[in-house]
């Protein structure tokens, strides 16, 4: 029996047959195109009864033995009769219905086309259409309709399809399939933006034939033991239990992998196109039931809980209880990470989400899976200056993962959690943006928050709430709130320097445990403590911007919440003082070696640690650190993390202090602390204190006092307010506002 979306589809696409003759349908994948497939053909079979004089009425089209063997499991089920044209085999006589690979159909086409005489050709994963075996298709047989089945139409060259389709019909967004549970809320990791391997990749310079990394570049860099040895870290520490696909570059880095794993107990198994095909098949058989090969000499006998394949199992491969994904290959294609990540997405009986862990940082080349894209743009195609405006605002925005809180030295954050997915979909799974016209101009219109753009946004997501953009400098939450509007737009540099547990902008605040939800900022008190209100008027405070918000109700007045603070501030100043423990540093005369309290010291990247203990120091500020210290970069700001207490260490007159993570906010021209600003050109200077400044990290009034002579060339305090526009990019914009002479 259909489900909703696809009865609605399949109606989408017979209306559209009526105008057109070759039509492309757009279904994520795991919502089960090859049903609404098997569907269609039954529909048209049924409605076609008078055509049946002819050799064939249907030709089903598939670029994989695999996935031909798939469909024809479906029209089974539908009890209609077909043939087959794939591999070794191939039909006798002319069945109602034909399934072919591609391969063995254009190889023998001039012999066929006698034997075939389709009204109907279906090609399953038509994105691989624009291929010139395919396209010889609507050459032989130019009277015949065609339907074009994908999950993502789109090519990488940013051409589009319709020199082969008149029109595409597409299904719903991947989050309202979420939302309704047809499939699966995710857990996100990726490597950080600083990490060695996404450097790795960003490095990668040479293309391929097909525009996508070349594949000797990729082997050379990443099929190395220290980043499959990551892979494996990993794996052990997101999904260790967990059954799962790997995808990898090529055979060998499969098999690299797959060995690796299985030397640290992991039964895993690598499979490719050279894979013999019976034993391919059994493999996939058994990693379906979660039962042993019995044949294999590898596995000892084990189920096998790890698949690793290069894109074998990329398109066409159906177990519903696969538990995660780890992407080891890059790919400047959309389509095939979403192709990757889709095999993880399809709902199963006892499966709370899946994990895909993203070792490759595709998440900042393409955003979640569950991003908001506008197919119709691809399928009709891209301009030049359209495809590089793309690559300006798709996702890749540099948003600093560093400030998570709890993530300590790891070398995966979180991008975003499965809990709450659905529903929050739910608000936004039924929405999208609709083309309407404002006067004389076209717009588009955001149908949740009614927003209006010049241009076709794009939706990227930061730490779990969506914003738009049509321009890449303005973002506006995607959030059905009074306080969201076109007139609320976030300046890109306000959430590139965010810090905390939400951003604020405008007096509006969104707490990132609330992504759905806006609070208006109503009074900042002295130390910090922040007071909130939201739509329905009830009061909420915050100690800080790293700490949740509390309602009054739970805080019990704003008096005893302003007192829990204190102590809390309290607490941490005995943390930082504990943690500034008095011991003895010393070079030891004899070795010339570091030394503490007697233990001998050893190098640990920038510090030192002491053998033997569970202790580090700096040897250029003496400070000793009981949990190894993590140095991240925030703008010019090199900090060192120890626990919940930062420290800066090049800018000079800061480097003694601890702080909190949220106090610090830079980008690579200024660094703010508190009230005090410093510029990266004199950031051993003396600190310019904060008298206002904007919430968008752009304008500050400063105090400045300067020192000048007069004609009689005594020196006078000029007592001066300054204005420091900080300018998107890179510049920095200074204006003389208020001075007064003070006497010597």
């Amino acid at each position: 029996m259909l489900r909703d979306y696809q009865i609605e589809i399949c109606e989408s696409v017979r209306e559209a047959f009526k105008k057109h003759r070759s039509v492309m349908m757009q279904m994520p994948t795991g919502t089960g195109k090859t049903v609404v497939l098997a569907s269609l053909v039954q529909q048209y079979l049924d409605k076609s009864l008078e055509l049946r004089d002819q050799h064939c009425q249907v030709l089903i089209v598939a670029h994989r033995i695999e996935l031909t063997e798939q469909m024809g499991e479906h029209l089974k089920r539908y009890g209609i009769e077909y043939g087959v044209i794939a591999g070794g085999r191939k039909t006798k006589e002319a069945e109602p219905v034909i399934v072919a690979s591609i391969q063995t159909l254009s190889s023998k086409l001039s012999s066929l086309s006698s034997l075939l005489s389709p009204s109907l050709i279906i090609i399953d994963e038509a994105h691989h259409a624009v291929a010139k075996t395919y396209r010889q298709l609507w050459d032989v047989w130019p009277e015949a309709r065609f339907l074009g089945l994908t999950a993502t139409p789109y090519r990488l060259s940013g051409e589009g399809f319709t020199d082969l389709f008149d029109v595409l019909v597409d299904s719903w967004s991947m989050k309202r399939f979420i939302a309704e549970g047809w499939l699966s809320a995710f857990d996100y990791y990726s490597i950080r933006p600083d990490s060695d391997d996404q450097k790795l990749i960003d490095n990668l310079k040479k293309r391929g034939a097909d525009g996508d990394f070349q594949m000797k570049e990729l082997h050379d860099t990443l099929d190395v033991t220290p980043c499959i040895e990551r892979l494996f870290e990993s794996f052990e520490q997101f999904a260790f239990d967990m059954k799962g696909i790997v995808y990898a570059i090529d055979i060998a880095h499969a098999e690299h992998i797959a060995e690796y794993y299985r030397e640290q107990g992991v039964n895993a198994l690598a499979l490719s196109s050279k894979t013999d095909m019976k034993e391919r098949k059994e493999a996939v058989e058994a990693f379906r039931a979660s039962s042993v090969i019995v044949h294999h000499q590898l596995l000892k006998d084990k189920p096998i809980q790890v698949l690793v394949s290069v894109d074998l199992f990329s398109e066409g491969f159906d177990c519903p209880d696969v538990e995660f994904i780890q992407i080891a290959r890059p790919t400047l294609s959309l389509a095939k990470y979403l192709q990757m990540i889709g095999r993880g997405l399809r709902p199963n009986k006892g499966k709370e989400c899946c994990t895909i862990i993203d070792n490759v940082g595709m998440y900042r080349r393409f955003g979640l899976p569950s991003g908001e894209r506008d197919w119709g743009m691809f399928f009709e195609g891209l301009k030049d200056e359209r495809i590089k405006e793309l690559k300006n605002l798709n996702f890749d925005l540099n948003f600093d993962l560093n400030i998570n809180r709890g993530e300590g030295n790891a070398a995966l954050v979180k991008i975003v959690g499965y809990e709450g997915m659905a529903s929050r979909f739910d608000k936004l799974g039924k929405t999208g943006f609709e083309r309407k016209k404002k006067g004389k101009i076209w717009v588009w219109r955001d149908t949740l928050t009614g927003i209006m753009f010049e241009k076709h946004p794009v939706v990227v997501d930061f730490k779990g709430v969506e914003m738009m953009t049509d321009d890449g400098l303005t973002f506006y939450p995607r959030i059905r709130s009074k306080w969201v509007d076109g007139k609320s737009g976030i300046n890109r540099k306000a959430l590139e320097t965010h810090v905390g547990d939400g951003f604020g902008w405008m007096k509006r605040y969104v707490s990132l445990r609330e992504p759905d939800k806006v609070y208006e900022l109503q009074e900042v008190m002295a130390g910090g403590m922040r007071v909130y209100k939201d739509e329905k008027g009830k009061t909420f405070f915050q100690q800080d911007l790293d700490s949740p918000l509390v309602s009054k109700e739970e805080a019990g007045d704003k008096k005893a919440f302003m007192v829990l603070c204190d102590a809390r501030k309290e607490e941490w100043k005995a943390k930082v003082w504990e943690s500034r423990r008095n011991c003895f540093v010393h070079v030891d005369a004899t070795t010339g070696a570091w030394c503490l309290d007697g233990g001998q010291a050893e190098k640990d990247g920038e510090f030192y640690r002491i053998v033997d203990r569970e202790c580090w120091f700096d040897g250029n500020t003496g400070f000793i650190y009981h949990h190894r210290p993590v140095v991240r970069y925030r703008g010019f700001v090199k900090l060192v993390y120890d626990d919940d207490m930062v420290y800066i260490m090049n800018i000079l007159e800061e480097r003694f202090i601890a702080y909190h993570n949220w106090e610090i906010r830079a980008d690579d021209g200024i660094c703010t602390i508190g009230n005090k600003l410093y510029f990266k050109s004199d950031k051993d200077g003396k600190a310019l204190w904060i008298r206002k400044r904007s919430g968008d990290f752009q304008m500050f009034v400063v105090d400045e006092p300067i020192m000048v002579e007069d004609s009689c060339k005594r020196p006078l305090i000029v007592d001066a307010q300054i204005m420091i526009i900080n300018k998107y990019g890179k510049d920095i914009e200074m204006k003389h506002i208020k001075g007064e002479e003070v006497s010597p």
